[in-house]
């Protein structure tokens, strides 16, 4: 009997190891050898993870009613839209925060709330520190102002 992970983290322990000393900018040769195995182990244990964040960004697209614009399996992004909502989306994986669902909004500034703020701008932070995006004086920009940043230097999709 297997045990699927979750659909916030649905990778193994393992997996998620593999998945982070990669994003940390480890190469394949340098995370067998901490690891105590060999490289095609880590290979496989990539592509694996690569699989199943794919499989689980579709499965939540498909439950948020997304359409699928595209799908990055190496950076765990999936690109969408929702057409009742008329809104653009994008999912993330992260290994502090699982996956997550953005939703472009049209007047940003009207969201006060500053604990949502300050939780949203850890979420684009930690993704932007994971994916190696540098973001100047992130701390003072308006959590939108930052995911745009960030999303338009991860995926092309995003207009500037």
């Amino acid at each position: 009997m297997s045990i699927r992970g979750s659909l916030a983290s649905p990778l193994s322990q393992k997996q998620q190891t593999v998945w982070s000393l990669l994003r940390d900018g480890l190469s394949v040769s340098a995370i067998a050898k901490k690891m105590h195995t060999t490289r095609q182990y880590i290979n496989q244990t990539r592509l694996t993870a690569e699989a199943k964040l794919s499989a689980t960004l579709l499965d939540v697209a498909s439950a948020n009613d997304l359409m699928v614009t595209k799908l990055y399996p190496k950076k765990a992004v999936l690109v969408g839209y929702h057409p009742a909502l008329k809104r653009k989306a994008i999912l993330t994986y992260n290994t502090r925060h699982g996956i997550k669902v953005w939703y472009w909004h049209d007047n940003p500034d009207e969201i006060t709330n500053q604990n949502f703020l300050k939780q949203t701008r850890q979420y684009l932070l930690d993704i932007a520190d994971e994916q190696g995006i540098t973001l100047p004086d992130a701390k003072d920009i308006h959590p939108a102002k930052l995911a745009h940043m960030l999303f338009s230097k991860l995926v092309p999709e995003v207009e500037k």
